[in-house]
């Protein structure tokens, strides 16, 4: 069993750096959360990681830095591309998505103007249930084509 010390422990390995920011694009990009309950997280935890959470999301936000911050559903380890994605602010997803569909998001977010200053919940698509205020923006993840630019042009900066 893990001693308590370690569980408080991250890593964090940087595979790109950009070294001169030019104005436009998000000069740090966050993979955060979406608060979704973890089934096996104690009540008292899960406020501990809510509110660290949002800490440092203020953080980034009040930087000075061009930020991008991605807030994923539950992920899943299977191919990505397979499935439409969903792109929303406000809390409302809970469904998952797979880790590469969130690595090809932070990819294209790290050079796409419209990801700079924003904060977004991305997940697979899903129905909606009825009297929802839920809109889809949804795109299925393409090589040919940038389908961030579309989703995230419709959603609003500095949130």
């Amino acid at each position: 069993m893990e001693s308590e010390e370690n569980m408080n422990r991250a890593n964090l390995q940087l595979h790109f750096v950009k070294l001169v920011p030019r104005g436009e694009e998000p000069d740090f990009l966050l993979v955060s959360c979406t608060g979704v309950r973890d089934v096996e997280l104690p009540e008292e935890d899960l406020a501990k990681v809510l509110t660290y959470k949002v800490r440092g999301e203020a953080a980034l936000r009040n930087s000075g830095l061009g930020y991008s911050i991605i807030r994923p559903g539950a992920l899943v380890e299977e191919p990505g591309g397979q499935r439409a994605l969903v792109f929303d602010q406000g809390g409302r997803i809970a469904q998952s998505i797979s880790c590469a569909d969130v690595a090809d998001v932070c990819l294209r977010g790290m050079h796409d103007i419209q990801a700079r200053n924003k904060s977004y919940e991305v997940c697979y698509e899903y129905k909606a249930e009825e009297g929802s205020l839920y809109e889809l923006i949804a795109h299925l993840p393409d090589k040919s084509n940038n389908y961030l630019t579309s989703a995230l042009a419709k959603l609003d900066a500095n949130t």
